[in-house]
């Protein structure tokens, strides 16, 4: 049987690439490369300037005039205010009055100067820290700068651009700074209320808490034992926030505290001994009562809280002041154990 033929059936054909020829490179002929050459050098020259008779007009070539200089003509042809382009630089007044930096300056601006010794015109505004020379009626000066000193002041060594004389600081330390910078209350109040050590926001606090005294109306007790120990009226609070908070804390701030002593009293007993505090301590234990307070307040911000309830205690409604009072009971109550607290001595007790 003859096989079957399929007459449909596509077939692959090869096709050979036409091998390409390398073209030929034709260097350039010697008169090419001169005919190059001589137009390169006709770009590069200047071109000739056409000889023009005289008496005939040609364009201006001088440089073109300031920007103020065009608005000055313009102004004085329109009829309106030409600025006043003959004013002096800061530069140039500075150097008038500086002669070492004479010396040193550029050619152009020592020029300048030779050609007028002052500015012509005003200006609005000064460069110079010397203030102006205040002149009586009669025409006598009552001050003159001569150097870095100030003749006819009361401080004539008071240097350059200062009225008053600087304060001596060689006897200072370098703590003295930080020392002195804000009031002791107010940086104990602040160190008391920051929280995670940040700083500037128990700062930002401390700033609304006194704002807060200071728009307060004037407190009003009727309490004789809780009243303020404050060397200013009580009206004037308000006025003085620092000396307002000052005298809070001074005033609801414990004498002592009572520190329980383990042993003395036999059995495992502790005994109460009343131990007094110093400025710093009192302070503290005062704005640690303050503070533990107005956490129970209903006041969302917490300068709110704190100042309203420096307010309370203010007034004597407080409970810092009970507080206090039960503090300064049982060191009366407990101030027979100071003696022994300090012997250190067990007490037996009687059967």
């Amino acid at each position: 049987m003859p096989p079957r033929l399929t007459l449909f059936t596509a077939r692959s054909l090869a096709f050979r690439s036409r091998p390409s020829r390398p073209q030929k490179r034709f260097s350039p002929s010697p008169s090419a490369i001169q005919q190059r050459l001589a137009s390169d050098d006709a770009s590069t020259k200047k071109p000739a300037v056409t000889p023009v008779a005289p008496g005939t007009e040609v364009g201006n070539e001088d440089q073109l005039p300031h920007v103020t200089e065009e608005q000055a003509a313009m102004d004085k042809s329109m009829g309106n205010t030409p600025p006043d382009i003959e004013q002096g630089t800061p530069v140039q007044e500075i150097l008038q009055r500086d002669k070492e930096a004479q010396e040193k300056a550029p050619k152009v601006l020592k020029e300048d100067i030779k050609r007028s010794s002052a500015p012509s015109g005003t200006r609005s505004f000064s460069t110079s820290a010397r203030r102006p020379v205040e002149t009586q009626a009669q025409g006598q000066e009552l001050a003159q700068f001569r150097g870095t000193e100030i003749i006819g002041l009361e401080y004539p060594d008071a240097g350059f651009g200062h009225k008053f004389a600087l304060p001596d600081i060689r006897s200072m330390t370098k703590l003295d700074n930080f020392k002195k910078r804000y009031d002791p209350v107010v940086d104990q109040v602040t160190k008391s209320i920051m929280r995670d050590g940040k700083l500037s926001k128990a700062q930002s606090n401390m700033a609304a808490i006194l704002d807060t005294l200071r728009t307060a109306p004037v407190p009003s007790t009727s309490a004789t034992d809780r009243a303020l120990l404050v060397d200013v009226p009580r009206e004037a609070l308000p006025l003085e926030p620092v000396k307002y908070l000052t005298a809070v804390i001074d005033s609801v701030a414990p004498l002592v505290k009572i520190r329980q002593q383990k042993g003395l009293l036999g059995g495992g007993a502790s005994m109460p001994i009343p131990v007094p505090l110093s400025l710093r301590q009192r302070r503290r234990a005062a704005i640690q009562w303050i503070l533990t307070a107005a956490e129970s307040r209903r006041e969302l911000a917490l300068s709110e809280r704190v100042a309203k309830e420096i307010i309370n205690v203010a007034e004597g409604r407080s409970g810092a002041w009970e507080r206090r009072q039960r503090v300064h009971k049982l060191a009366i109550s407990a101030r027979a154990n100071i003696k022994a607290g300090m012997s250190g001595r067990r007490i037996k007790r009687k059967k």
